[in-house]
């Protein structure tokens, strides 16, 4: 799961399963969202992913903990039984949640917008739907979570984002592979039709598909402008395909019902953006991409230690200059609370983006690649080159030829020294604290910004 490309753009260190390629006719008639609805999401940078649902009772990661998986998705091992993992939709109560109280940890954490789960894959819809009892309002919890939050996050001034997820293990109807005439494998798609036969709708499944609709339509009408639709459900080889979900006509109606939607990539379809997961997206300044990334082992709560403000922060930065996005998930404890140090974390980050932000937000990846060492962002004729190192003394050499050097400062205190010099930039950065997290160098450039390498 990852890259959409279109056929004619094919490269060959671009494939597997991280890249599917559309036909070019096929690529020309999607529509793809416009580059005034597409602005907010180019320039947010940074997003929190909300994976908060029935799994949040037993703290382990959602969906992916339950026992059975439905074809196509194999079974990957199991963590708790299918009767202790459903159980929990009548235990899910949340005593301290709080929409107000996240949405104040997402502002001040320097989140741009918030994406919330609406459906995993374990079926439990986290809103009043018509259409299951299955549903956050038939738990003790009683209230739509999905309207508070939305409404609280809304008034903190950020976007709102959808995730649905077309796979659901306990819906009767949910059949993407026909069961009778398919197979289990072990290698992508990880299903195999048996006899020779073609796969086809199953009668079942077409009811699924109209639940599908119904949902989908609710979640686009009831709650407001809906800026993002996070789709899941998506394997680049043929295990999951725009036909099981009737997805154009999916889209066509999600697009009605909201003009100035972004939808990623994950229903079959190019989308507006790419998904990469678990790890920092490659440089891709032609279309826009979002790497998706826990904040601790799973993508829900969990007590295991989270990752350390250090790496999101590196990731994060080197999202931002390969010119993505950084959609970082975390999820709540069984009481509904955030955890004290996750929350720490994030608006510790918060604080930082609040004094050096203007060197992420709203900029475009380059003139240089990121690397493990530095990762740069450009606004106008600035460059922000990002320093990651943590050595008290670093110098590097970069390539300069299709640029000029009018002046620079270092915007987090450090001393350094530029020389440009026979099509190369000579970097030196002394005095660099312990515990700094970064050193931004801001570059004015004589010219229009150009890539370098």
């Amino acid at each position: 799961m990852g890259y959409s490309l279109k056929q004619s753009d094919f490269k060959k260190e671009k494939q597997g399963t991280e890249f599917t390629y559309f036909p070019d006719a096929e690529w020309d008639r999607y529509p793809f969202a416009g580059e005034q609805d597409a602005k907010w999401f180019r320039e947010a940078k940074y997003g929190l992913f909300l994976h908060v649902g029935i799994s949040a009772v037993g703290m382990v990661d959602i969906s992916w903990s339950r026992t059975t998986h439905k074809l196509p998705d194999p079974a990957w091992g199991s963590c708790v039984s299918d009767a202790e993992y459903d159980s929990w939709a009548k235990q899910i109560a949340f005593p301290k949640f709080s929409a107000e109280e996240w949405a104040d940890m997402a502002k001040k954490g320097g989140f741009k917008y918030v994406v919330i789960i609406a459906k995993h894959h374990d079926g439990f819809h986290m809103w009043d739907t018509a259409y299951s009892d299955y549903k956050i309002t038939n738990a003790p919890f009683g209230r739509d979570y999905l309207k508070e939050l939305i409404d609280a996050l809304r008034s903190a001034g950020l976007k709102i984002g959808i995730y649905y997820s077309k796979r659901d293990w306990t819906h009767p109807d949910y059949e993407p592979v026909p069961v009778k005439d398919a197979e289990a494998i072990s290698k992508p798609p990880y299903f195999k039709m048996k006899n020779g036969k073609k796969w086809y709708l199953t009668e079942k499944h077409k009811k699924y598909q109209q639940y599908m609709f119904n949902t989908v339509r609710e979640l686009m009408t009831n709650y407001g402008k809906i800026d993002l639709l996070w789709w899941d459900a998506e394997y680049n080889s043929g295990m999951f395909t725009k036909e099981m979900w009737n997805a154009e006509e999916l889209e066509k109606m999600v697009r009605t019902l909201q003009p100035h939607i972004v939808i990623n990539n994950r229903a079959g379809l190019p989308g507006d953006y790419d998904t990469p997961e678990g790890h920092t997206g490659f440089f891709q300044n032609t279309r826009m991409w979002e790497t998706c990334m826990p904040l601790g082992k799973y993508w829900a709560y969990s007590p295991n230690k989270p990752k350390s403000v250090k790496k999101i922060m590196t990731q994060l930065i080197n999202c931002a200059g390969g010119d993505g996005n950084y959609l970082l998930s975390i999820g709540c404890k069984p009481d509904g609370s955030i955890a004290d140090n996750e929350a720490k974390e994030i608006r510790e980050i918060g604080r930082w983006l609040k004094q050096y932000g203007k060197s992420i937000y709203a900029t475009r990846g380059g003139i240089w690649r990121p690397t493990k060492k530095y990762a740069s962002c450009f606004k106008g004729s600035t460059v922000y080159l990002h320093v990651l190192s943590s050595l008290p003394f670093t110098c590097f050499t970069l390539p300069f030829k299709s640029n000029t050097l009018k002046s620079y400062s270092c915007l987090t205190g450090e001393k350094a020294v530029l020389k440009a010099k026979n099509g190369k930039l000579h970097v030196a950065v002394f005095n660099k604290k312990p515990h700094a997290y970064d050193t931004i160098l801001e570059i004015r450039l004589g010219n229009t910004p150009n890539m370098e390498n």
